[in-house]
């Protein structure tokens, strides 16, 4: 069966993606397109160029994803320089080492440029960033005319990298243009579940949607302090949102993974001990929503 698949952002917990790809492949789905942001552009830009669950679990084990966390060259100056960095290069750490590793797995695949993923005249990957020079979401490649860049000729590395930069986390990306300059971060800040991306290409076969199931705000746990209610305020308008999408339609079309624990999307440094429940859960969950769907569906 054809599908077109849409994954949510989710740092560390996106891994249970793996499972949720090694569930659909021995049902026999075939994935014709993904679009996602952030974690979610990762696993769909890898799925679009030919990767398998069994590679990308190989893949997750033999990456040091401490290496995420790579100052900036004023970030390594002792004490202080993580705040230098914070306020030169508006982020923490080095955003373009998730660039360089996305590219080396690309082109292990022939993949680099959004002209190899094109299909009939259409991209079967489509990233989701948020250019907050302009205020907007932008679709990527679909949006990149209006900057004056050829769609077909832009990198795929570079536009993940965009989508993965974490506000303050990771240093932003930048699209140039006719002597202006945009800054784009993660995509996740403003639509971190495009469940509706492929809605309008009329597609004979079905999108589904995996989602990240959130955890309770930090003010409902009794977290009041200053970053805690800004974390919520941020995080509000992004649910809200994403839940009335949700809730206006059919929500047999949505898988939600819940992993059952509080982990953290940047805790990179415990990652390997995440790895194996977190590929199990997903693959368990997506068997138990594959049966439940072919259920309903008769």
């Amino acid at each position: 069966m054809n599908i077109d698949l849409v994954f949510e952002g989710g740092g560390v917990k996106a891994i249970s993606y793996v499972g949720v790809l090694k569930a659909l492949e021995e049902n026999n789905y075939k994935i014709k397109r993904c679009a996602g942001s952030s974690a979610g552009a990762i696993i769909s830009a890898l799925i679009i160029a030919g990767y398998t669950s069994k590679e990308l679990e190989d893949i997750i084990y033999n990456t040091d994803f401490k290496l995420f966390n790579k100052n900036t060259k004023v970030g390594k100056i002792p004490i202080v320089g993580n705040f230098i960095s914070l306020l030169v290069n508006n982020g923490k750490y080095d955003g373009s080492i998730i660039e360089q590793w996305m590219d080396t797995l690309l082109t292990k695949k022939g993949i680099t440029k959004f002209k190899d993923v094109i299909v009939n005249g259409k991209s079967t990957l489509k990233i989701i960033v948020a250019d907050i020079t302009k205020r907007k979401m932008i679709i990527i490649p679909d949006d990149l005319p209006e900057y004056g860049l050829d769609p077909l000729e832009f990198s795929i590395a570079k536009a993940i990298r965009m989508s993965c930069s974490i506000p303050f986390y990771f240093t932003p990306g930048k699209l140039e243009y006719s002597n202006f300059t945009s800054y784009i971060v993660d995509g996740g800040l403003l639509s971190n579940f495009p469940i509706w991306i492929f809605d309008s290409d009329n597609a004979d076969y079905p999108t589904i949607g995996i989602k990240i199931k959130d955890l309770d705000s930090y003010t409902s746990q009794g977290k009041t302090g200053i970053i805690s209610f800004l974390r919520d305020v941020i995080d509000a308008p992004i649910n809200v949102d994403s839940e009335n999408f949700v809730r206006n339609k059919d929500r047999l079309r949505i898988l939600i993974i819940d992993y059952g624990a509080k982990i953290k999307a940047s805790d990179f440094k415990k990652i390997n001990k995440y790895i194996a429940p977190l590929i199990k859960n997903g693959y368990d969950q997506t068997l138990s929503f594959l049966k439940v769907r072919c259920r309903l569906n008769g």
